[in-house]
């Protein structure tokens, strides 16, 4: 008996398992889902525009991870659309960017309060418009891609980031009503939805004459920090279009 009680007060040690093993089928699974309901946000704002992408970078980083052997065929296809995708997310980076050089300029010119303002506003819009050529000719390259349902997704979401980048708002538009209506976007913190994107949001207030200093300080801060966001998602997702390329490059050596 007396060895009994002694054993009352013996702590009793539990062993804790895991209540479900993630595979990678099913991290893939997971991450597909929630790259499937990002699709239904609108892609007008930079933020769901960061949000996708990530989503996506996590697509391709559990694929490479499913280790499957896929037919030779399939893994050339994979492969030449991974390249596309390369190419386009590269693309997409160098652009981004470019962008936040502008904005920086223009913070840097707007501090300075001098007539360096007006050139580097010029610049942006150059820059602007010269970007339109080569976004037409990613959006065109990105067409001619398979229709699988993670391809048809990255085009989707590659799309989307471009026309963000390539809407620019005409002059004519630009009046006091647009600019108080940015104005208190900026102030509000609200988002433009579809009536506008960041970028046109940006021409409005560039474009707009009178003392704007302040709306133009608040707006490029705002969009520089968002742009930066949009820079780091597309890192993450080129790095997991390298690791998807590599795994496509091993199962063609080991049919070889």
């Amino acid at each position: 008996m007396a060895f009994l009680q002694s054993n009352l007060h013996m702590p009793i040690r539990s062993i804790s398992l895991p209540s479900r093993i993630h595979t990678p089928s099913t991290k893939f699974q997971a991450a597909l889902s929630q790259l499937q309901l990002s699709q239904n946000s609108s892609f007008s704002d930079s933020q769901s525009l960061q949000v996708s992408i990530l989503n996506l970078s996590e697509v391709y980083h559990s694929l490479h991870q499913l280790n499957h052997s896929l037919p030779t065929a399939q893994a050339e296809q994979s492969l030449d659309v991974s390249t596309t995708l390369l190419d386009s997310c590269d693309a997409a980076r160098n652009l981004i960017l470019n962008l936040r050089e502008h904005l920086l300029n223009l913070q840097s010119a707007l501090r300075r309060n001098g007539k360096s303002m007006e050139v580097q506003i010029k610049e942006y819009f150059s820059f602007r418009r010269k970007i339109k050529k080569e976004i037409n000719k990613l959006i065109l390259g990105l067409k001619k891609l398979d229709s699988s349902e993670t391809t048809a997704l990255a085009v989707s979401i590659f799309r989307s980031l471009f026309v963000f980048l390539s809407a620019t708002t005409p002059t004519t538009s630009t009046n006091t009503c647009a600019l108080k209506f940015v104005s208190k976007l900026i102030s509000g913190g609200g988002r433009s939805s579809s009536i506008m994107s960041e970028l046109q949001n940006m021409d409005v207030v560039l474009r707009s004459d009178g003392d704007n200093s302040m709306e133009v300080k608040k707006m490029l801060q705002r969009l520089e920090d968002r742009i930066e966001g949009l820079e780091s998602a597309l890192d993450s997702l080129f790095k997991s279009l390298v690791q998807y390329r590599v795994y496509l490059l091993n199962i063609l050596t080991t049919h070889s």
